[in-house]
Parts: C-alpha cells; structure tokens; sequence
C-alpha cells in the first residue's frame, strides 16, 4: 500500500479516537474496555505509521 494511503488511514484512525472520545466525555458515556482497548491500538497503528513516515524523511524536510 502506498505511503500516501497508509497516512490517510493513520488520520482517520486518530480522528475515529478522538471524536469517540470527545462524545464519551461530552455526554458522560462510560467507554468500555473493548471500546478502549480498540482505540489503543488505532492509536497505536496511527503512530506508528507517523513514526516511519518521520524516519525516512530527508533531513532537510525536518528542519523546515
């Protein structure tokens, strides 16, 4: 899969986490440890897709 592709989902998932979480908190929702543990590891997937994406970079593509 393209790195342009990985990166679109690496986003959506952080989004997904981030709106469930911001719902959960906004009406008082408990979130259960499924749902939590589900959110662990789109978080994880999304960093870990960033993570690469930063190390193969140029380095003169960091600094700017």
């Amino acid at each position: 899969m393209p790195l342009d592709r990985h990166l679109q989902f690496a986003q959506l998932w952080l989004e997904q986490v981030r709106d469930n979480l911001a719902t959960a908190a906004a009406t008082g929702t408990p979130v259960p440890p499924e749902q939590l543990n589900i959110m662990s590891g789109k978080i994880a997937a999304g960093l870990r897709v960033f993570s690469e994406l930063a190390e193969h970079r140029p380095h003169w593509e960091q600094a700017g």
